[in-house]
């Protein structure tokens, strides 16, 4: 038993070690993950919109004015998703210029 109480090489036993400076990115860890949460939502909000405005295209039954109207849902959500995918590699683009990681910390 004296042996084992003897044994070192343990620098750091576990839970002893609180790095006060990797606090110090938090913010930017926030932000990161709220903007990556934010564009997987928005593409699953379009799907669901494009699903939506299949399914009244399908269901219209020939009536121009559904068909218009589900025309106009499904082009709503392709620019949406333009939107999405724009704001994504605009992200990207603002990494690579100014060199600091937005959704990458």
């Amino acid at each position: 038993m004296k042996q084992l109480a003897q044994i070192t090489g343990i620098d750091d036993p576990v839970g002893t070690k609180f790095p006060i400076a990797d606090y110090a990115d938090l913010p930017g860890l926030i932000v990161s993950r709220l903007l990556t949460f934010a564009i997987i939502g928005a593409g699953l909000f379009f799907f669901v919109r494009l699903i939506s405005a299949g399914y009244s295209y399908l269901t219209s039954l020939g009536e121009p004015a559904k068909i218009q109207s589900a025309t106009k849902e499904l082009t709503n959500a392709v620019i949406g998703l333009l939107v999405i995918i724009s704001s994504y590699f605009i992200i990207q683009i603002i990494e690579v210029v100014f060199g600091f990681n937005i959704l990458k910390p």
